[in-house]
């Protein structure tokens, strides 16, 4: 299911063979007695009825599996174990150096992984395993077995190339920003939502010159002339050499959440909340554990509604 019903992929990321990988389907759909894929040929084409319900089911085994050995570990060797946080590149570069820092020091003996997420315009998936968090700058579809919390608020600058007649506008107003063309997030994305919906307010289209994910690329595009750029002020601030210059937008937009995200039966360690709470300190050990009794993400959300957030 991870690699699209892809053998050859699938056999790459377990490091065995694709006939080893078919084998062991079919020995298991021999001994349960059911299809558990669709097949054309040899190929895998879909997933059964009664299949859906069988991974669903393994899934879960996979999941308890994981917290078994997270109990033991934690009690044989509390020091030691992993931390996989999935994120994206704005908050990769900008955000997490100094906690990752300060985190490998204090914890040389965990295991530490940053991993990409998936873009806002493909099938939006968060990692749910027991030593993963999400850390993420747009919208999560609702999901039963996930945790959802504010990490942060950030906010919108416009990034313009050097001598730009918008330098010379000490706070720009929409209807100065829609004369330009404008590169910015994909539609989906926080950032691009709240754009939208305040210049829809306005009464205003504005041009989408040209859209992408990554707040480098589009200062790049920004810098070649290609029009003016709407992203996220802690990768506005950061021009280096770069021939642009960058305005706070904060008087036109609201601020923008990010969240972290993990999986409700995640068993926390005592490495996890120094983690947590020092790259969201809003989010302490003491609010966490009363984050983790709480019944439904309804719940969970009036819980942290009012806490003060850092914002970027």
């Amino acid at each position: 299911m991870d690699n699209n019903l892809n053998i050859s992929a699938a056999s790459e990321a377990l490091y065995t063979s694709q006939p080893g990988i078919s084998k062991q389907v079919g020995l298991l759909e021999n001994e349960l007695g059911v299809r558990i894929f669709e097949r054309r040929g040899r190929h895998l084409h879909g997933v059964t009825p009664v299949g859906i319900e069988i991974i669903k089911c393994a899934e879960r085994m996979l999941e308890l599996e994981g917290k078994i050995k997270a109990i033991s570990k934690r009690h044989l060797d509390p020091n030691s174990g992993s931390l996989n946080i999935y994120t994206m590149p704005t908050i990769a570069r900008y955000l997490l150096p100094d906690t990752v820092a300060y985190f490998t020091r204090k914890y040389p003996r965990i295991s530490f992984h940053l991993q990409p997420t998936l873009p806002a315009n493909e099938k939006f998936k968060l990692s749910k395993g027991y030593a993963d968090f999400s850390i993420v700058a747009q919208d999560i579809p609702f999901d039963k077995d996930l945790i959802t919390l504010p990490a942060y608020l950030w906010t919108l600058s416009l990034v313009v190339p050097e001598n730009h007649p918008l330098t010379h506008i000490d706070k720009p107003t929409l209807q100065d920003l829609a004369q330009y063309p404008i590169l910015s997030y994909e539609q989906g994305a926080i950032g691009r939502n709240v754009q939208d919906q305040t210049f829809a307010r306005a009464g205003l289209e504005p041009h989408y010159h040209m859209t992408m994910m990554d707040a480098d690329i589009i200062k790049r595009y920004v810098e070649l002339g290609m029009g003016i750029g709407i992203i996220a002020s802690l990768a506005a601030r950061d021009i280096g050499s770069m021939k642009i210059t960058h305005i706070n937008l904060d008087h036109l937009f609201e601020p923008c959440k990010a969240w972290l995200c993990f999986s409700k039966d995640i068993l926390l360690q005592d490495y996890m909340y120094d983690f947590i709470s020092t790259f969201s300190p809003h989010l302490t050990k003491e609010v966490m554990e009363m984050v983790l009794m709480q019944p439904t993400q309804e719940k969970i959300d009036l819980l942290v509604q009012d806490l003060e957030m850092p914002v970027y």
